[in-house]
């Protein structure tokens, strides 16, 4: 096992553990932070997962409440890919590819293979779970990452995601 599949596994795990506990949007404590390379890799995946499952969600969805949430994500999304482009350079590193990692594609497919009926849930659902992910990942990378331009871009980047959790933690809650 190579050395940045060994960190981006284990980062993972640190990360997905949370997403499974009974309520992880509430007052979770964010882990050990991701070595660069994996906050990067992890930040580009996500980000780019939150604009185009919500772009898919303003041509789908029939709910104000969701193409509002979408329309905010798209535009939130897409300002942070801005400043995350911004701050890759200044600090050097090499971007990532502008593709979706094979998890982020596997919910998108899934979101796109929903029925009319079902799709604002699954939407709602995918959210909700990204951002305590995102959420997690940058915390924690904000507060011990190794490379400070990126430090700053968490910390910047921290509060917007934080409020798109709030927002999507009351959608999730009044969809059960």
């Amino acid at each position: 096992m190579t050395r940045f599949s060994f960190f981006f596994f284990a980062a993972f795990l640190a990360l997905a553990s949370p997403v499974f506990a009974a309520d992880p949007a509430v007052n979770q404590a964010a882990g050990p932070p991701a070595p660069t390379a994996t906050f990067v890799a992890m930040a580009a995946a996500g980000n780019l997962f939150e604009i185009q499952s919500s772009e898919l969600a303003l041509r789908r969805s029939k709910s104000s409440a969701v193409r509002d949430f979408a329309n905010r994500m798209v535009t939130d999304h897409n300002s942070a890919a801005a400043k995350f482009k911004q701050a890759l350079a200044d600090a050097k590193l090499t971007p990532p590819p502008e593709k979706l990692d094979a998890k982020h594609q596997a919910i998108l497919d899934d979101l796109k293979a929903k029925d009319d009926a079902s799709f604002d849930r699954a939407y709602i659902e995918a959210q909700y779970k990204a951002h305590v992910e995102t959420v997690a990942l940058f915390q924690a990378y904000a507060k011990g990452g190794e490379n400070a331009r990126m430090k700053a871009f968490a910390a910047d980047v921290l509060p917007t995601l934080q409020g798109h959790l709030d927002h999507v933690t009351k959608m999730h809650n009044a969809t059960r």
